[in-house]
């Protein structure tokens, strides 16, 4: 193999590796689809001060809820963040020093008002209120919203979900399918592109060589 083939090679394993580094995502969110445990077929009450696997309620209650309405998958569960009132919940995260970026699909309780729903999320250096509007929802169409926001952490941090319904009522935002993954640093993509152009370059050489071959 000659210096520059040894030399592209080494580029593209070092891509490969970068790119494995960027697209491997790891959800640092447990019990992010809130099925562990499960709310079953209906729906359970949690009050401040108590649990449901590794969430705990800070204030309120909140209703874990299964298969009263439409899942998102099978077995995927959510949380009304009005229980009997409006609620919080939070989960410590550990997550370290740098970018991330926090995902969840938002629905609301079609059963009652308010029509709109107001829900408050605050993880990192941010804190940002969402709302969501009842239209056409029914318990069998939940009609689930993406959202996602970015935040920094200099260390382990704190995701609490907070309801801001008024007026006050049992039937709040609906969150489900919660993650948090780190943001790719610059140089991480740097890598993959330089591997990605002695990958480019391989292929021309390979290219020019065959073509002088074939003139030959």
């Amino acid at each position: 193999m000659t210096k520059t083939g040894a030399l592209a090679t080494g580029a593209i394993v070092l891509a490969l590796a970068s790119g494995g580094a960027v697209h491997a995502a790891t959800n640092l969110v447990a019990d992010g689809d809130f099925n562990s445990p499960s709310g079953g077929n209906a729906f359970h009450p949690y009050s401040a001060g108590s649990s449901f696997g590794p969430w705990t309620v800070t204030s309120g209650s909140v209703d874990l809820v299964g298969g009263y309405w439409q899942e998102m998958a099978p077995g995927q569960g959510g949380v009304d963040v009005n229980g009997n009132t409006d609620g919080s919940f939070d989960q410590s995260i550990a997550t370290g020093a740098g970018t991330y970026t926090l995902t969840f699909d938002l629905s609301g309780n079609p059963v009652g008002r308010p029509q709109t729903k107001v829900l408050q999320v605050s993880v990192g250096n941010v804190t940002k209120t969402f709302t969501y509007t009842i239209g056409a929802n029914s318990r069998t169409n939940m009609m689930y919203v993406p959202e996602s926001l970015t935040f920094k952490a200099t260390g382990p941090t704190t995701l609490t979900f907070t309801s801001l319904d008024q007026p006050r009522s049992p039937f709040g935002p609906v969150v489900t399918n919660v993650a948090i993954d780190a943001v790719p640093e610059p140089a991480g993509w740097a890598l993959m592109l330089l591997g990605l152009g002695a990958i480019g370059a391989v292929l021309r050489s390979n290219r020019s060589r065959t073509a002088a071959l074939a003139g030959a």
